[in-house]
C-alpha cells in the first residue's frame, strides 16, 4: 500500500484594508512553468482556496514531525505569478497605476516580521525628516507603526508623525508599497542608454545568501563600441529568474527576469525560497521536518484615501458629521468635503446629513468606481464625488 500524507508546507495570504473581512479576492494565482517541475518532482501540490494559496507535501507520516518524502534542498526556488482580476483596483488601492515594465517583487527573503505576520513585501521605511513625502506615502515611525502622508512634507520644510495635519496612523501591518516595483527586463533586450556613450561598464549583483543581501556578482564586463552609440544589446540570458541589481555606468536599478512574463500579464511576482537564514525562509525545522505551525506569509494591500465631495442636488447648505467622530467635513455648504482624506471601504460609514433642521442617515459613501481630482493647498488628492438628492 502506498502511503500518501500531505503535510502543510507553506500558506501565502492577500489580505487587503479595504474589505470589511479583509480577505483580498482580486487576484489568481499561478506557478510558472519551471516551479511546476519543481514542484513535481518534491511531490508538492499548490492549490489556492480564494484569497490563499495553499502548498502540501507528501510526507512520511509514520514519523514525528512528518518529513517530505523527497528532501527540499537549501535554495530551492518556488515561483508564482499574480494575476489581477478586478479592473477597478487600483481605484480603491493606496497604488500608482500600473506602468509598462513595471513588476511587484514579493519574497520571503525580505524578512518582514510585524505585528505577529511574516510579510512578503519589503519593510516600510522609517520616517526621514530628509526624504520627501506626497499625500499617500507611508513611513514608519521605527517602532512598526504605520503612518499614511495625508499632507506633503519635504526637508527645510518638513512635518513629523506627530503632526496630525499631515500624517495618519494606520496600524501596525506592514504594506506593500512602490517600493516593491521592480523593472521587468527580457534576458536579452536592447538598452537606451539617452545619449551616445563610447562604452558601457555592466554590473549585476545577486542575492547572497550568507550576507542575506544582493552582494554576490555575477556579472561584470566592460563593452567598448567601434563609435558612440545610445543604444546596445544586453544578454543577460545566462541568469535564473530572479531578482537582481543592475548598474550601467554608475546608474543602477533594480530588474527582475523570467521570460515567461512575455506571454502573461502580471501583476506581481512571489518568490519563495528554502533558505537558512534568515529565519522567514525556513520551510524545514533543522531535522529537514515540516515545521508546525507551518509557515504563513501575508501581502497587504491598503485602502486608497480620496477626499470625499458630496454635493447636494437642493443646492442648499447642509452640514455632514460622522457619528464615529473620526473624520470632519466642511460644513455648511451644498458641496461638502471631507477636511482629511477617508480611507475607501466597503464597510460603510455612519454619517449623517442635517438639512432644513431634518436629519438623514445613514447616506451613501463614497464609491471607488468614481475618482476624480482636487487641489486643496498645495496638494492635489484623489477625489470621491458623491450626489445626494437632497
Amino acid at each position: 500500500m502506498i502511503d500518501i500524507n500531505f503535510g502543510n508546507l507553506f500558506t501565502v495570504e492577500l489580505l487587503h484594508s479595504y474589505y470589511k473581512d479583509q480577505l483580498c479576492p482580486d487576484f489568481n494565482i499561478t506557478a510558472t512553468s519551471q516551479t511546476v517541475k519543481t514542484l513535481g518532482g518534491h511531490q508538492i501540490i499548490t492549490r489556492q482556496y480564494a484569497n490563499q494559496l495553499i502548498a502540501g507535501v507528501n510526507c512520511n507520516g509514520k514519523i514525528s514531525p512528518p518529513k517530505p518524502f523527497t528532501t527540499i534542498e537549501t535554495g530551492a526556488q518556488f515561483t508564482f505569478f499574480m494575476q489581477l482580476n478586478n479592473p477597478v483596483f487600483f481605484n480603491y488601492t493606496n497604488l500608482s497605476s500600473s506602468a509598462p515594465g513595471k513588476i511587484y517583487y514579493f519574497t520571503n527573503r525580505n524578512n518582514n516580521v510585524s505585528n505577529g505576520k511574516t510579510f512578503l513585501s519589503g519593510k516600510i521605511a522609517t520616517y526621514n525628516a530628509a526624504s520627501t513625502y506626497a499625500p499617500g506615502d507611508l513611513a514608519s515611525n521605527g517602532t512598526d507603526t504605520i503612518y499614511r502622508a495625508i499632507g506633503s512634507s519635504k526637508p527645510g520644510n518638513s512635518f513629523n508623525l506627530t503632526n496630525t495635519n499631515h500624517w495618519m496612523v494606520v496600524d501596525k501591518n506592514q504594506y506593500m508599497s512602490e517600493t516593491d516595483a521592480l523593472q521587468w527586463m527580457p534576458s536579452i533586450s536592447v538598452y537606451q542608454l539617452g545619449s551616445a556613450q563610447p562604452s558601457v561598464n555592466i554590473s549585476v549583483l545577486g542575492y547572497n545568501s550568507i550576507a542575506t543581501a544582493y552582494t554576490q556578482s555575477v556579472f561584470s564586463k566592460t563593452i567598448a563600441f567601434a563609435n558612440p552609440a545610445s543604444s546596445f544589446t544586453l544578454d543577460l540570458s545566462f541568469l535564473q529568474p530572479g531578482k537582481y541589481s543592475l548598474t550601467i555606468n554608475g546608474i543602477q536599478q533594480w530588474i527582475y527576469i523570467n521570460d515567461e512574463l512575455n506571454a502573461s500579464k502580471t501583476f506581481a511576482v512571489i518568490d519563495i525560497f528554502n533558505d537558512a537564514a534568515p529565519a522567514s525562509c525556513n520551510l524545514l525545522d533543522g531535522t529537514g521536518a515540516l515545521i508546525n505551525p507551518a509557515p504563513r506569509y501575508s501581502i497587504c494591500f491598503l485602502n486608497r484615501a480620496t477626499i470625499w465631495k458630496y454635493i447636494l442636488a437642493s443646492k442648499q447648505s447642509g452640514n455632514i458629521n460622522d457619528t464615529a467622530n473620526l473624520y470632519h467635513f466642511a460644513n455648511p455648504a451644498s458641496i461638502i468635503t471631507s477636511l482629511t482624506p477617508i480611507p475607501l471601504s466597503n464597510k460603510a460609514l455612519n454619517l449623517k446629513l442635517t438639512l432644513n433642521n431634518h436629519d438623514y442617515s445613514p447616506i451613501a459613501c463614497a464609491d471607488p468606481q468614481r475618482i476624480v481630482t482636487i487641489t486643496k493647498g498645495t496638494d492635489t488628492y484623489p477625489c470621491s464625488e458623491i450626489f445626494l438628492n437632497f
